[in-house]
């Protein structure tokens, strides 16, 4: 007799086409979203907007003509930094009274300007202090010799005019001065001065009373208590000088007491005697 096997007691399964399929690790679920109406702005929600916005400017408008208004940020005080007592009363005394206004408002590299402008200031730089301060740093000039164009004055390294001088015992400087009055060429003819006077030792620094410039590129040097004037080169004229210190001795014994010395000639040595004195007791006696 045959055996029939069959399927019974075993778990029926749904066909393949049924079967849900298996969900996997890091798998994200589908949703479906559904179609959302767009909400159209009408009229009411733009004259909205522009009525929030023009409130917003019109804050804006009032809070900053409060705060350029407020007196709390109206400056006040101005320190001046600077070591020249004298320029540091002169601009204490000028903003001593508020002119600057708001300082918000203050427009720093105009005051900057408005102090160099003085002839004593060679730079300055202007800070503020919060709420209502200034702060002027001042980098003043510093005297260097006595110009004599039209006059007496005082000059800083550059050729800038300090300020009038009346009398040459204010400044213990060498007076720079020129055959034409400077009529051509001061910016050369200064800085060859200026080179001139750096480039001497101390100790002839100190006897200096003044450099004379010429159209020919030569400086004369004239020294206290000695008659005797020295022309040099600008090229070299610290060494020309040394070589008249060094063999002036030696060219006055051989022809007496000397006027003048010329060493800008390269090599070649003009030497000027001194008129002789004159013998009083040579002098006719004046009848009564």
């Amino acid at each position: 007799m045959a055996t029939v096997i069959g399927d019974l007691g075993r778990e029926r399964k749904p066909p393949l086409f049924a079967r849900r399929p298996l969900s996997r690790p890091g798998d994200k679920a589908l949703v479906l979203r559904k179609n959302r109406r767009r909400r159209a702005f009408g009229a009411r929600h733009v004259l909205a907007l522009l009525a929030l916005q023009a409130l917003f400017f019109a804050g804006v408008r009032e809070a900053a003509l409060f705060v350029i208004t407020w007196d709390e940020l109206a400056i006040r005080k101005v320190q001046i930094v600077c070591a020249k007592d004298s320029l540091r009363r002169t601009l204490e005394t000028y903003y001593a009274v508020p002119r600057l206004g708001n300082i918000l408002l203050c427009d720093l590299e105009a005051v900057r300007a408005q102090v160099r402008r003085l002839a004593w200031v060679k730079d300055a730089s202007v800070q503020k202090i919060f709420p209502s301060a200034l702060r002027i740093t001042v980098v003043e000039r510093a005297p260097f010799a006595l110009l004599e164009r039209n006059g007496l004055r005082l000059a800083d390294e550059e050729g800038h005019v300090l300020e009038t001088v009346d009398s040459l015992d204010e400044y213990k400087l060498p007076v720079i001065s020129d055959e034409t009055g400077f009529a051509s060429g001061f910016t050369d003819k200064w800085d060859a001065a200026r080179r001139c006077f750096l480039s001497l030792p101390p100790a002839e620094k100190d006897r200096l009373l003044g450099l004379r410039c010429s159209d020919y590129g030569t400086l004369e040097l004239a020294f206290k208590d000695d008659p005797v004037r020295v022309v040099v080169g600008t090229t070299a004229p610290a060494d020309e000088l040394a070589v008249f210190r060094a063999r002036r001795a030696g060219w006055e014994g051989r022809f007496g007491p000397l006027a003048l010395a010329n060493l800008s000639f390269g090599g070649r040595v003009y030497l000027t005697p001194a008129a002789p004195a004159e013998d009083d007791s040579a002098q006719p006696e004046k009848g009564d």
